[in-house]
């Protein structure tokens, strides 16, 4: 099982329909860090079933050099679409690197997937998706459903459908930030929505700011012209590694200040965050 302590870096993740597995191995070659086969929203009903059974054969014969970190996106399991995804995914050969769990509002749902996957014997991650009012309202106890949760990934659009909140609603900026602090307190990856706006560049450079300054680890996109500048807010610049170098030579002495800052453990905390991103 994948511990949440040593997930690998997670700036970018791509959506990308299961119907179409040709856009997954697309993924590869643009820097994706983790790329996702949608068999939620993306997938109308009519097509579930042979999305399904894309994301079957992709498991079961891909070579995974041919993939970056790959992750699945059920339906809901309180859904028969879910229920299947999940007998499809516990029946795989191999499993996804991460399983991403839409609409979750509890914990419990969290547990009992998690102990499924548990009795088979089955590697993977979970990230369950927050995407509503009683979702957050849980977030902390989601965040710290077990072992199997790496990281929690915030639903924007279903989220903002929920509280009856706009797109540039102060209601999503605290809920971003809430689910980050919770990724925080749990120490696993808060993943932030995908910026929706495909050719406004200037918003998807304000949302990334915001992410960044707000705790998040990586972002969602759903078209790959997004993964370069997705890639570069997440990827620590040769300053901030140099300074993070610097607070830590400064604590192995026991105190000191740095670029006018004091030294402390959380100073020092948060320069080894910035190396091990780098």
């Amino acid at each position: 099982m994948l511990n949440h302590s040593v997930v690998p870096v997670v700036r970018s993740w791509l959506f990308s329909p299961a119907t179409r597995p040709d856009r997954l191995l697309v993924a590869s070659g643009k820097g994706v860090d983790v790329s996702i086969a949608d068999l939620e929203d993306s997938v109308i009903p009519a097509d579930k079933t042979d999305a399904r059974n894309k994301v079957r054969t992709l498991l079961d014969n891909t070579v995974n050099a041919l993939l970056p970190r790959l992750a699945v996106r059920i339906n809901s399991t309180i859904t028969r679409f879910g229920l299947e995804d999940l007998v499809a995914l516990l029946d795989a050969s191999r499993a996804p690197d991460f399983i991403l769990l839409p609409k979750i509002e509890s914990p419990e749902q969290v547990a009992q997937i998690a102990a499924l996957f548990d009795q088979a014997g089955t590697a993977c991650a979970l990230v369950p998706m927050i995407e509503s009012a009683r979702g957050l309202a849980a977030v902390e106890s989601i965040a710290n459903a077990g072992a199997r949760v790496a990281a929690l990934m915030f639903g924007a659009a279903d989220y903002a459908s929920d509280v009856r909140a706009q797109p540039d609603a102060l209601a999503l900026q605290l809920a971003r930030c809430r689910v980050a602090a919770a990724c925080a307190t749990a120490r696993i990856k808060a993943i932030d929505a995908p910026c929706f706006a495909i050719h406004d560049a200037d918003l998807l450079h304000a949302d990334l700011a915001f992410a960044v300054a707000n705790g998040f680890h990586g972002k969602a996109a759903i078209h790959p012209s997004h993964i370069p500048l997705i890639n570069r807010a997440f990827t620590p610049s040769a300053e901030r590694i140099a300074w993070a170098k610097r607070v830590l030579e400064a604590n192995e002495q026991g105190a000191g200040i740095v670029d006018g800052r004091m030294v402390d453990e959380a100073i020092a905390r948060e320069a080894r965050g910035v190396l091990a991103a780098a």
